[in-house]
């Protein structure tokens, strides 16, 4: 059998984060992902935004963003007894944009190989801290790695991921997203649930039935013959559901992560502001509300 490659994993850290449940609900999730050979890192980008740096007189500017904030990291990562060697890297950066700050974290993404950053989506207080709506929210958009999203209401992991679902939206987007879904199944011998919601019309019924609908309902159904039967090549444990419930599709989601016990809940992305999925409420919701960590798998 091959060896399967090592994986790289990035963690999204900010040593002036004082939410200490938070960044070891990080360690412990990134310690059930990581194998032996495996690699963590943890990289803050250090801007003007962290006004405990702005106002560190007593640091030499020349080290005040670069030096001065990794002794900061080093030091946080050890205070959490990780156990396991994590490298420490910063990233400096001057602006005053959060948006430029995600965009120089998802170039060292791409530059040092990183399978999977994992960040935080909410943190207690901070104009530079990493939540929603700020620094993470902008890494969704910029990322061309995929993310693992969580929160202080998500579920750490303790093991590596033994149930996946993952929202497809049978686009020839979503085909490539459960591939990459796929892959990680296999990675981790996980079982891969399937969720789609289709159009409202899909779960109409008249005498008169618009053939047009009749022909929707045809190609969901192709779709998702092809779904299993992929499933079942990759020898992937695995259910394939199609949810046509009148609820918000982010709460039809949650409750099938629910009901298969997910670990983790996929969702894809292309990467730019014009991605729609990750552009509308959806994907929004499920990050806030997801108990299970989301795992975006980003397209490029």
């Amino acid at each position: 059998q091959p060896v399967e490659a090592a994986m790289n994993l990035v963690w999204a850290f900010n040593p002036f984060d004082d939410n200490r449940k938070l960044q070891q609900k990080a360690l412990a999730t990134a310690k059930a992902l990581l194998g032996a050979r495996d690699r963590l890192e943890a990289v803050y980008v250090a801007s003007p935004n962290e006004i405990a740096l702005g106002t560190a007189f007593d640091v030499p500017l020349e080290l005040r963003f670069s030096d001065y904030p990794k002794t900061l990291v080093e030091k946080a990562v050890r205070k959490l007894g990780s156990g396991k060697k994590i490298t420490a890297t910063v990233l400096p950066q001057r602006e005053l944009s959060l948006t430029a700050s995600a965009r120089l974290f998802a170039a060292y993404l791409v530059q040092s190989g990183a399978e999977i950053a994992l960040v935080a989506s909410h943190a207690r207080k901070g104009v530079s801290r990493l939540f929603l709506g700020s620094f993470a929210e902008a890494l969704v958009h910029a990322a061309k790695t995929d993310l693992l999203v969580f929160h202080e209401g998500s579920k750490a992991l303790k093991r590596e991921p033994g149930v996946l679902l993952f929202a497809h939206d049978l686009t020839e987007q979503g085909d490539a997203g459960f591939q990459k879904a796929l892959a990680h199944a296999k990675r981790w011998k996980s079982a891969l649930h399937v969720i789609h919601v289709p159009a409202p019309s899909y779960g109409l019924h008249f005498d008169d039935q618009d053939k047009r609908v009749e022909a929707y309902r045809k190609e969901v159904g192709t779709k998702i013959k092809r779904i299993e039967a992929a499933l079942k090549r990759a020898r992937v444990e695995g259910t394939v559901v199609i949810d046509a419930k009148w609820a918000p599709i982010s709460e039809l989601i949650l409750a099938r992560a629910k009901r298969v016990r997910a670990d983790l809940l996929l969702v894809h992305a292309k990467s730019g502001r014009l991605a729609g999925f990750m552009g509308g409420s959806v994907t929004r919701q499920l990050l806030r509300a997801s108990v299970a960590p989301v795992l975006v798998l980003k397209l490029g």
